[in-house]
C-alpha cells in the first residue's frame, strides 16, 4: 500500500470516528431533551408558566383552561417568575396593548406547541382586552371556535354600565375536536365562585361544563395561571389529569392543601356535588 493510499485510509478512519462521536453526542442531547420534558402530572408548579411549558412535551395536552392577568401588569417578583407583586395578588392597573402583547406572545406560542391537534383552549377575558386576547391567540396560530359570555347574574360596583359579564374565548389547535355536550349555548349564567380566595376565582359550575365538554376521563388539562386552583380541583374531581403553574407561593400552598391525599375541602366538595346534581 502506497503512502498516499495509507494516508487516505487513515483520513477515512478519522472521519468515521468523528461521525461516531457526533452520533453519540446527538443521542446524549436527545436523551437530555427527553428527560427535561418528562415531568410529573397531577401537580401544581410554583413557577412562571414558561418554565413549566419548557419542560412539557410537544402535543401532550388535551385541553387548556386559563385566566391570564389581562387587565393589569404586576411587578417583577424576587423569585423565578416574571410578574408578581409583594402580596402575590394581581394588580389592576391598566396594561398597555404593547405590554400585553409582549406578555402573552411567548406563552401562547408555547401553549400551541404542547397542545394536541384539535384540542380546545379556553381563555377568560374582560371586554377591555377581548380584542387583544383574540388577536394574540390567532397570531399564535390558534383557530377561533366561539366566544362564550359568562353572565354572573348581577353587576359589580361602579357607575355607568356596570360589568355583569365576562368573556370566554374558545379556540382550538387546528380544526376543533367535536364537543361532548349538546344544548350548551354561548351564554352561560351562573353565580360567582363561593368562598373565593382569589379575586378572579371561577365557579366550579362553569368549569365543570368546560371540562366535561372538551375532555374525557384520563385526559390532561393545563392551566398556566392557576390562581386559586379551581380548574385543577375540578379536573381532579372529574377524573382528569392536570398540570398547573402559579407564581404565588400562598396560592400554591392553599391548592396543595386541598389536593393533599386526594382530598378536597368540604366547601369545594359540597359545591361540586350540588352542581353535579342540578
Amino acid at each position: 500500500m502506497s503512502a498516499c493510499e495509507l494516508g487516505e485510509l487513515r483520513q477515512t478512519r478519522v472521519i468515521s470516528w468523528l461521525r461516531l462521536i457526533e452520533r453519540k453526542l446527538n443521542l446524549k442531547l436527545e436523551q437530555k431533551e427527553f428527560e427535561k420534558r418528562v415531568m410529573e402530572i397531577n401537580k401544581i408548579y410554583n413557577e412562571d408558566c414558561l418554565e413549566t411549558l419548557n419542560r412539557m412535551a410537544d402535543n401532550s395536552v388535551d385541553c387548556v383552561i386559563t385566566d391570564p392577568p389581562y387587565s393589569g401588569l404586576v411587578s417583577k417578583s424576587k423569585g423565578t417568575g416574571r410578574f408578581a407583586n409583594t402580596d402575590n395578588h394581581i394588580e389592576y392597573d391598566d396594561m398597555s396593548e404593547r405590554a400585553f402583547l409582549l406578555f402573552v406572545k411567548p406563552i401562547f406560542r408555547e401553549l400551541y406547541r404542547v397542545m394536541k391537534l384539535g384540542s380546545h383552549l379556553y381563555c377568560f377575558t374582560d371586554w377591555k382586552q377581548l380584542r387583544n386576547m383574540a388577536d394574540s391567540l390567532e397570531l399564535a396560530s390558534f383557530k377561533i371556535v366561539n366566544i362564550v359570555c359568562w353572565d354572573k347574574g348581577h353587576f359589580g360596583t361602579g357607575a355607568g354600565y356596570r360589568s355583569q359579564s365576562e368573556y370566554l374565548l374558545v379556540f382550538s389547535k387546528g380544526l376543533p375536536n367535536t364537543f361532548n355536550l349538546r344544548n350548551v349555548g354561548n351564554v352561560i349564567k351562573c353565580s360567582r365562585a363561593k368562598e373565593a380566595i382569589h379575586p378572579h376565582q371561577k365557579p366550579t359550575e362553569l368549569l365543570k361544563i368546560l371540562v366535561e365538554n372538551s375532555t374525557q376521563k384520563g385526559d390532561l388539562i393545563y392551566d398556566p395561571f392557576s390562581g386559586s386552583g379551581s380548574t385543577l380541583l375540578t379536573a381532579k374531581a372529574m377524573e382528569r389529569n392536570f398540570i398547573g403553574s402559579e407564581l404565588s407561593k400562598e396560592y400554591v400552598e392553599a391548592i396543595n392543601a386541598k389536593l393533599c391525599g386526594g382530598l378536597f375541602s368540604n366547601s369545594f366538595q359540597t359545591e361540586l356535588s350540588n352542581e353535579a346534581g342540578t
